[in-house]
């Protein structure tokens, strides 16, 4: 469900400026050349805020989850509430300034990617898909060849690359009449995760209380 989030929050964005994105720095670091190379200072101030802006969500995420891998703690709760408390904030934004929504739309999907990355050993990533790509791809040359690959892993990769692009999709349906508010959209998304989240950690409380 986090991908679908990315996915919904990166095509919004992308419709509101109509350029760039929020979710994966390749293409924003690229604005970020063309800014330099075409000397236009606009381009290039938004592309290093929406790299800075995603790069402090994965360091806050960091700095405050400090389990052990694939041990979800209570600071992966707070992590994930104040995603969707940015992406709430952004929906209420994005209409009135576009630069400033998109932003507090990166700085929220930082904290999800780091999140995601630092639970699961960086096995999976949640904003972007080029991994995601490259792994299914993989498996499917080693298939193709009779090679012994891991199936569940390109399963991993298919729901995913499905779910992201899903996103996309009633991210971009809902913008029409809705417009910036259709970030709503993740912002539940984002919210259920976060609820369901903490409801797992409950059993545990009173005999092995949850990791930071």
């Amino acid at each position: 469900m986090l991908p679908f989030a990315a996915g919904a929050t990166n095509a919004i964005a992308l419709l509101a400026l109509r350029h760039g994105g929020v979710t994966h720095l390749t293409g924003i670091s690229t604005e970020a050349a063309i800014g330099i190379g075409t000397a236009d200072v606009w381009l290039l101030l938004h592309a290093l805020a929406i790299m800075g802006l995603f790069t402090l969500g994965c360091a806050v995420s960091a700095w405050v989850i400090r389990s052990e891998r694939w041990a979800r703690g209570a600071a992966s709760v707070a992590v994930l509430g104040s995603e969707a408390a940015l992406l709430a904030l952004a929906a209420h934004t994005l209409d009135a300034n576009s630069t400033i929504g998109t932003c507090l739309c990166s700085l929220a999907i930082g904290l999800q990617n780091g999140a995601s990355s630092l639970v699961t050993g960086a096995v999976l990533r949640t904003s972007h898909l080029t991994g995601m790509f490259t792994d299914l791809g993989i498996a499917l040359g080693q298939r193709l060849r009779g090679a012994a690959y891991d199936p569940r892993r390109a399963g991993i990769c298919v729901v995913v690359i499905g779910t992201f692009i899903a996103g996309g999709a009633c991210g971009a349906v809902l913008f029409g009449p809705w417009s910036g508010r259709a970030l709503w959209l993740p912002v539940f998304v984002v919210l259920a995760m976060t609820a369901l989240t903490g409801l797992r950690l409950l059993p545990r409380q009173g005999r092995n209380p949850p990791a930071a």
